[in-house]
């Protein structure tokens, strides 16, 4: 299925949601989601090369991605403040390319008959309309490649 955002309504207008159903279990996509290897496999199109994840999944450590993209070199980091394996993870996201600006990103993950249901929900954006639009266009992009990667995973 293929993603699907949103800009929320009520106290943070900016609020980005983007949700897919992904077909495969909730452990497995909360893995793929939170491993360092598995993470540089999978994110990345066209344009994206040398990707490189560091970082610990749990409260209070880091994450850090490297990548070069169209030959310029990009990062972000974050602390991950709630990490509820295999439902939910939250972490502060701080990208070069947006100024290092502090914003957050939640993972809600819920189990379906067919797999699994991912809602990403980044939010923080202030009155940064234009940075909130084109990170909702990125997770879309995010969310279509963690699902190309992860089911093609042998069952």
């Amino acid at each position: 299925m293929p993603a699907q955002a949103s800009r929320a309504a009520g106290a943070d207008p900016l609020r980005v949601e983007v949700r897919r159903i992904i077909a495969r279990p909730v452990e497995e996509v909360f893995r793929a989601w939170i491993t360092p290897a598995s993470i540089a496999r999978w994110l990345g199109g066209a344009g994206t090369s040398d990707v490189r994840v560091s970082g610990a999944a749990r409260p209070g450590g880091r994450i850090r991605v490297d990548l070069v993209y169209n030959g310029a070199p990009w990062f972000l980091d974050g602390e991950y403040l709630e990490v509820d394996p295999p439902r939910r993870l939250v972490h502060t996201w701080r990208p070069s390319w947006d100024n290092y600006a502090v914003t957050t990103v939640e993972y809600d993950l819920q189990p379906t008959a067919s797999g699994t249901r991912l809602l990403v929900t980044h939010s923080g954006f202030g009155e940064r309309a234009q940075e909130a639009a084109g990170t909702c266009e990125g997770w879309t992009r995010v969310l279509e490649w963690l699902g190309d990667f992860i089911t093609a995973w042998p069952a």
